[in-house]
């Protein structure tokens, strides 16, 4: 396969080389190839078997190993029987390294196993204890393909030393673009029967999962992603919200529109809705759902509306959606209350879900406005289902938190870590992202605008000057600037996590995918670049940094 991904001339990197087989037929081929191999072992022996190599050899590993003597830039990088060694908690650093080493449209090719009888269902470690972590192609391919990378050509093949092994390789272009035809998604829109705006708000639903809690989605044996329920009937509580507050029915099924039987969940929302009406309807909710402090009286309502909806997702679109071209995309494993999405669907949702959930929003409106025989227009439909983002975008609870900053020892860089947010020595405000002192005349910044994600998640909101913030707008600071602001922005997370612990928790979890534990800074602050590089990718925003 080596002729097929690099040429005579080449600079390649050969990344765990191990033995040096492979940098030395590299070297035949008349590829300019360094190699890096973390085991002093290994690399003797490859040197006393390939003495060619000399020079060429070096210390080095996967995420933040690599040596400074290498090249910035590659034209070609090779990854044999190695991703599997890279727990999951540092596959996104590695990932982005390897885009960052190499030029634009140079190549990756990556050898993994993809089954292997001496790992266990559901165990990370072979016979001899050794890190294996078997991740399915589908799974890899989405990571490299949300940083910009292309999948050029994939391979299948058995072990050449006869081992009970099944190996997959893997050919990336890096292109700087994210792309893919949304064929089968368009399909799941527009082939099946429209009866409701149930199919439309899965999807939405969905979408939002895989652009913004993507690590809450699993990937289970046989390539095919599982999403919580309760995550996505968490959404259609909010999608609906606005729709069913009015006192004019806007119908959502055609036995609506017909003045006939209304959607199941109708009654349990509408009551919850009313019970929340006087705290200050959908937005009051939502921060009081967010921090844990509803009233038993709406955590009750919610809750069976919650189940309502679940039972109708289950039943409606994930039984009935999809289909047109002789394959369910969406099924439902009621033992781990999770719906199944196929691979190449959860991909597509992953990497157009911002284009996706537009159009599914004017399909929505559209709807609507046909099953109320056209009393109803399409534009006030719209404005209701933006609604129900709304109550994420101005947060006067994290504001006020920040507020009550008050001046008091800071180190060098700006932030007093040591008594800190935490401590009796109060910090002093200060803009998140150049230091400058704050008055009471700051904005709160989303790092992620947005306008991007549609959501306020706390660990996305710092202090900001408002000069600075206007500057920054709807740009992506840089990972560099992120890096650099680090200790302020874990500061701030310490803050908001000892003032609003509940809500702080559950961000953080719905970022990583799991409870982030006591000692959450190191994967949230990796979880929050890879959320940056992620969307920038994707979305192809402009990087900031201050003037």
């Amino acid at each position: 396969m080596f002729p097929l991904a690099f040429q005579r001339g080449e600079r390649v990197l050969d990344i765990g080389a191990g033995s040096g087989r492979d940098a030395a037929r590299l070297l035949q081929q008349g590829v300019d190839v360094h190699a890096v191999e973390p085991s002093a072992v290994l690399r003797r022996l490859a040197l006393a078997a390939h003495p060619e190599l000399q020079g060429r050899l070096f210390n080095g590993h996967l995420p933040g190993g690599l040596p400074a003597a290498l090249l910035p830039e590659y034209d070609g990088i090779l990854l044999s029987a190695v991703i599997m060694h890279i727990p999951d908690n540092e596959l996104f650093d590695a990932a982005f390294e390897l885009r960052g080493r190499l030029v634009k449209g140079g190549k990756l090719l990556i050898a993994m196993p993809v089954d292997r009888d001496d790992v266990r269902p559901g165990e990370q470690r072979d016979d001899s204890g050794r890190l294996m972590v078997i991740r399915s192609v589908a799974q890899v391919r989405l990571l490299f393909e949300r940083l910009g990378f292309q999948l050029e050509n994939d391979w299948k093949s058995a072990d050449s030393l006869g081992r009970n092994i099944l190996w997959a390789t893997l050919l990336f272009r890096s292109s700087g673009i994210s792309t893919r035809a949304i064929d089968r998604v368009e399909s799941i829109i527009n082939a099946d029967r429209k009866v409701a705006t149930y199919k439309l708000a899965l999807i939405r639903a969905l979408c939002d999962i895989a652009m913004t809690s993507w690590a809450v989605a699993r990937w289970e044996p046989g390539g095919a992603v599982s999403v919580p329920l309760g995550a996505v009937s968490e959404k259609w509580q909010h999608y609906y919200w606005p729709l069913l507050e009015g006192d004019k029915v806007i119908p959502q099924i055609n036995a609506e529109g017909d003045g006939g039987k209304p959607m199941a969940f109708r009654g349990k929302l509408a009551a919850l809705i009313k019970e929340c009406r006087r705290a200050g309807g959908l937005s009051a909710f939502a921060r009081m759902q967010a921090d844990g402090s509803l009233p038993q009286s709406a955590a009750r309502l919610s809750r069976e509306a919650i189940r309502i909806i679940g039972s109708t997702i289950v039943k409606g679109p994930v039984e009935y959606a999809g289909g047109a071209r002789g394959q369910k995309e969406f099924l439902y494993d009621a033992g781990t209350g999770r719906i199944l999405v196929q691979a190449d669907v959860w991909r597509e949702l992953s990497l157009m879900g911002h284009w996706i959930r537009d159009a599914v929003i004017l399909r929505w409106a559209e709807m609507t406005s046909r099953l109320s025989k056209g009393e109803i227009a399409p534009g006030s439909v719209i404005d209701k289902l933006l609604q129900s983002a709304e109550p994420w975008r101005m947060d006067p609870v994290v504001r006020a938190l920040y507020e009550g900053l008050q001046e008091g020892p800071r180190t060098e860089s700006g932030v007093g870590v040591g008594q800190g947010m935490l401590g009796p020595g109060r910090l002093r405000l200060e803009c998140v992202w150049t230091a400058r002192p704050l008055t009471s005349d700051f904005d709160v910044d989303h790092a992620i605008p947005f306008a991007f994600w549609q959501a306020s998640p706390s660990w996305n909101l710092f202090p900001a000057d408002r000069g600075v913030n206007n500057a920054k707008r709807d740009k992506l600071p840089t990972s560099d600037l992120v890096r650099r602001r680090g200790e302020v922005i874990v500061a701030c997370w310490k803050m908001l996590a000892a003032q609003m612990p509940v809500r702080f928790k559950r961000d953080s979890a719905s970022l990583l995918g799991a409870d982030p534990g006591d000692n959450w800074e190191k994967p949230l602050f990796s979880g929050f670049l890879e959320a940056i590089e992620y969307t920038a990718s994707v979305r192809g925003a402009e990087r900031w940094e201050p003037g």
